[in-house]
């Protein structure tokens, strides 16, 4: 999303070693639940009028004067879901934005379900899972 900034002003070019550097900043403002379309809003809104001379320096200045607030628990993890949470599902710890209760993101739930399993601990493809559904063999 940094890199792109070029396309909405000249003077948010950055070079990709710049990008990293501010995109730890960047990440933070996602952690605190702001939206990318927010954050780019945040970085290219009311540029100043006679240009910017350091982009990395002015999104820098954005990135930490800008930042917003850190939400309390009750907002972070609202009744209905939507924060980012860390995924249950086997493998490296990775987030997800969450939907209603949902524990896993949406690669490890296709993951899990691919690999349904019988009784016995033996796989089960997923059209003789349906077709036992089906015949009300199993729930």
């Amino acid at each position: 999303m940094l890199l792109s900034l070029r396309h909405q002003s000249r003077d948010l070019r950055l070079g990709v070693r710049e990008a990293r550097g501010l995109a730890e900043a960047a990440a933070e403002w996602l952690r605190r639940g702001a939206s990318v379309a927010e954050l780019r809003h945040a970085l290219t809104a009311h540029l100043p009028a006679d240009g910017v001379r350091s982009a990395v320096g002015f999104l820098r200045h954005r990135l930490t004067v800008k930042l917003p607030e850190r939400p309390s628990e009750a907002a972070a993890a609202p009744a209905g879901g939507g924060g980012i949470v860390i995924c249950e599902g086997p493998g490296k710890e990775h987030t997800f934005r969450q939907v209603g209760d949902e524990t896993r993101c949406g690669s490890c739930r296709r993951d899990r379900a691919r690999t349904r399993t019988e009784p016995n601990g033996g796989p089960v493809s997923w059209r003789d899972h349906f077709d036992k559904v089906a015949r009300g063999l199993v729930t």
